[in-house]
């Protein structure tokens, strides 16, 4: 896996584990009644982690083929 997949999974890991601790700590009633900047800021940890995540596998896909591409050699892509 490459760095930016590591950081994606970890930011969005960390953003689920602290959402789940403050939820827990204020519990289930005051969670529903109370939307404050913890919450926010955690809920947008896991988006960026997302996207960061998303991001990074498509890099990844993108170089994979483009080395797959160059390691055929001209001859096997003939009929």
């Amino acid at each position: 896996m490459s760095k930016g997949t590591i950081i994606g999974f970890s930011l969005l890991i960390v953003g689920i584990l602290i959402w789940i601790i403050y939820g827990l700590y204020l519990g289930f009633e005051e969670i529903m009644q109370v939307l404050d900047i913890v919450t926010g800021s955690v809920i947008g940890l896991i988006i960026i982690g997302l996207i960061v995540l998303f991001a990074s596998i498509l890099f990844e896909q993108r170089r994979d083929t483009k080395k797959m591409k160059e390691e055929i050699s001209k001859e096997d892509l003939e009929p």
